[in-house]
């Protein structure tokens, strides 16, 4: 037999997750709202560098990335301690969010040893 403080106290920390999702969702889209606002043309490209295509580019990456992801997710019910957990949403979003941070680290990789290649410079070098 369960106890009832145990099931009240679950309750509270399942509304507290949802708060935090929802605060930080609003705070993620306003903070990449103001900061694409904010830029100016003289901040956009410096050092040849066009650093607003990035900004939009990394944004619109992450969102299209996370919508495939979530919609792509699996959603078969899992077993974790003898309790079947079936919430179709929660199965796709966990789904989701694992399988997004995996290939945004890939692509960091990827990113980051091109970089470190000296490629770009040689091109630029030879002209």
């Amino acid at each position: 037999m369960t106890n009832i403080g145990d099931y009240l106290l679950a309750e509270v920390i399942l509304w507290f997750i949802y708060a935090t999702i929802i605060i930080v969702a609003i705070v993620m889209v306003w903070s990449v709202v103001r900061s694409l606002r904010n830029r100016t043309d003289s901040i956009a490209e410096s050092n040849r560098v066009p650093r607003r295509k990035i900004a939009y580019g990394v944004a619109i990456t992450t969102l299209l990335f996370l919508t495939i992801a979530c919609l792509a997710g699996s959603s078969t019910p899992i077993i974790i301690n003898g309790i079947s957990y079936t919430d179709r949403f929660w199965l796709k979003t966990t789904d989701g969010l694992i399988t997004v941070s995996l290939i945004m680290m890939v692509v960091a990789a990827c990113f980051v040893a091109y970089g470190l290649s000296g490629i770009n410079r040689r091109i630029h070098q030879k002209k």
